[in-house]
């Protein structure tokens, strides 16, 4: 007795070359991985020049969420604060910051990079960005109009010990 084999069916090839060939033309994907958890924020943030002294500090971005608050000193005397969070999900997220407590003012995330980032509302008054970045022991924030014309810079040393 010949026993016949069934022909082979080859829509399983094609399904999985179509699945490659897709895979390997779609664009590189800019959700946070491990690399890019913006840990790098993470630290004691202390202004280098004199009065005012600007502190901010961040935990880490345990949970897709990064906690932060910022306080401003004149002659040693608290004149400002501010409490932060970055909310991360995927490839999205945002930046929510409450100056004095007040509700929160929220920008979407709109860039990020291996040490910066940055955060945009086109609605808010000011400012309309947010941009972080980290060189070293070095953290600098720029807040600025959407056209980048009206801009204040903030550049924080890493507390140590």
């Amino acid at each position: 007795m010949i026993t016949r084999k069934p022909a082979r069916s080859h829509v399983n090839d094609h399904l999985a070359l179509a699945a490659l060939v897709i895979a390997a033309c779609a664009p590189a994907s800019s959700a946070l991985g491990q690399d890019d958890t913006l840990d790098w924020m993470t630290g004691h943030w202390r202004s280098t020049g004199g009065d005012p002294v600007i502190e901010e500090v961040w935990t880490d971005s345990a949970g897709g969420l990064l906690l932060g608050v910022n306080r401003t000193r004149v002659d040693g005397s608290a004149v400002g604060f501010e409490f932060l969070r970055i909310e991360l999900a995927g490839e999205t997220g945002r930046y929510c910051a409450q100056p004095g407590g007040r509700p929160a003012s929220c920008f979407e995330l709109v860039e990020r990079g291996a040490s910066s980032v940055r955060f945009e509302n086109p609605d808010h008054d000011f400012p309309n960005v947010i941009a972080y970045s980290r060189e070293g022991d070095v953290m600098t924030a720029v807040i600025s109009d959407m056209s980048g014309e009206q801009a204040m810079s903030f550049a924080w040393t890493l507390v140590t010990g």
